[in-house]
């Protein structure tokens, strides 16, 4: 009797954390990126690089590889409405301006489509030089193309205007987290109202590196001769494991008030198996 006491102790007990996912920095495997929640990404400064020590610090961590070799760092998370995605590329060490450039590509339906498809988007972002006129009009260069379901060339698929992106690129500073060498770094804000609420996006990512005319991509088994996007039925996933991309975070109670139910629930059904066992023991005695 008392494992089954145990055991439904252990159920409960996971059946309220499994769902509790924060701070992921691993991938499962090569063709899924974990996203988490967090509370900290109004505090991002949107200059196009890792500013302050903690700026990106609530967020998943995803090394990403070419050879064996960390050539950028992804980092992703949501909060409110907004999905944030950093790309800090630290294998491009020197500055070509217009050149290098960024992208963040999300299929919202993740139906694997052979062409880029109505539901595909890609966030594309330059590297700039920003002065401080840029800074205080908010220039940013650039822009999001959206499929249409036709075979087209990067070049001829359709540009559009998204109220609430913010795409800013430019060198890092000592501030940032992995090189203290300048190197191209890319910051994004997604609005998720374009790709709507979902726990498993399509998703890919790459850089391209002006002065080798390199490209490095995740999933990191797409390779490409030169800045393209690749078909969609290659893309990998960006999950939400906790399924809180499906709501507006800003809307919930505060994460320390869930945790303090939660545990209250368990240590609640803990007493009550205590009581159970003993009262079971006294009965007993007597009977003795």
């Amino acid at each position: 009797m008392r494992k089954i006491y145990f055991i439904l102790i252990i159920f409960l007990f996971t059946s309220f954390f499994s769902n509790q996912i924060y701070g992921i920095n691993k991938i499962n495997d090569e063709k899924n990126i974990l996203i988490t929640k967090s509370n900290s990404m109004k505090d991002v400064n949107f200059d196009g690089k890792w500013t302050f020590y903690k700026e990106w610090k609530q967020t998943s961590w995803n090394p990403i590889k070419s050879d064996e070799n960390i050539v950028f760092h992804l980092r992703t998370a949501h909060q409110g409405n907004f999905i944030y995605v950093l790309i800090d590329n630290i294998s491009d060490t020197n500055k070509n301006i217009g050149s290098d450039r960024a992208i963040v590509c999300i299929d919202s339906k993740n139906n694997k489509s052979e062409f880029f498809d109505n539901d595909d988007y890609c966030f594309i972002v330059q590297l700039e030089e920003r002065s401080f006129i840029d800074m205080l009009f908010n220039k940013e260069d650039s822009f999001v193309i959206h499929g249409d379901s036709q075979v087209k060339s990067f070049e001829e698929l359709e540009k559009i205007k998204v109220k609430g992106f913010v795409g800013i690129g430019t060198m890092s500073d000592k501030e940032d987290k992995y090189s203290a060498v300048p190197h191209a770094s890319y910051e994004f804000k997604i609005p998720i109202e374009l790709v709507r609420r979902s726990n498993n996006y399509g998703f890919y990512v790459n850089v391209f590196d002006g002065n080798s005319d390199v490209v490095y991509s995740w999933p990191e088994n797409i390779k490409l001769k030169s800045f393209d996007i690749p078909s969609p039925l290659l893309w990998g996933n960006l999950i939400s494991p906790d399924k809180s991309l499906l709501k507006n975070s800003e809307s919930e109670p505060a994460d320390f008030v869930i945790l303090f139910v939660m545990i209250s629930v368990i240590v609640l059904a803990i007493l009550i198996v205590i009581f159970i066992i003993f009262k079971k023991r006294i009965s007993k005695g007597i009977k003795n």
